[in-house]
């Protein structure tokens, strides 16, 4: 992955097609590619809200600084949809897309909300530390875990059951259409 100015001075200059898939640098690419993450978000909601007809008490482990971050929380809720009413998060926080820093607060926050039912996080890694901090309070099949990525962890930790549901990313289809989109821009 190549992020710097003089790179993109020296693709431009030279005339290079380049293209990134989940991860927009705009500043040189001329083809991106990428997963819908406001649509992953949206289905991990309606998941959500047929696992809990009735609501419930969530919390969401975000990380707002990262666009596809934020589109993945409000596809989420607006996956909600008319049971939105329903569902009271007790606790929003920025888990910085990693496991550590997920885990100290998803057990902060089911200490100061016990009765919880359920995390939304915006990625494998938070959920995995929800799912150790769940764990630790022995609270392993009471709280839900819902998550986005499907990495090989988070897809072991569905199958273990500490996951309740995954939204997955296709790397493969994805990279696929980027590379026919390059093969049509370029009759290939």
């Amino acid at each position: 992955r190549v992020r710097s100015s003089a790179a993109s001075d020296v693709y431009k200059r030279q005339n290079v097609d380049t293209a990134v898939i989940d991860d927009d640098l705009e500043s040189f690419v001329t083809q991106f590619v990428g997963t819908n993450a406001y649509m992953a978000g949206q289905l991990v909601g309606e998941q959500m809200v047929k696992d809990h007809p009735d609501g419930g008490n969530i919390a969401i482990l975000d990380f707002p600084s990262n666009e596809s971050c934020v589109d993945r929380v409000n596809g989420f809720l607006d996956g909600l949809g008319d049971s939105k009413d329903k569902f009271k998060i007790v606790a929003q926080q920025d888990g910085g897309a990693a496991l550590d820093k997920s885990m100290e607060l998803a057990e902060d926050i089911i200490t100061a909300s016990p009765d919880m039912d359920a995390f939304f996080c915006i990625n494998d890694p938070s959920a995995l530390g929800a799912a150790a901090a769940i764990k630790a309070a022995n609270k392993t099949g009471k709280i839900g875990v819902y998550s986005i990525d499907a990495s090989p962890d988070g897809k072991q930790a569905l199958l273990d059951g500490e996951f309740t549901a995954v939204a997955c990313q296709v790397p493969v289809p994805v990279s696929y259409t980027h590379l026919r989109a390059h093969e049509t821009r370029h009759d290939l």
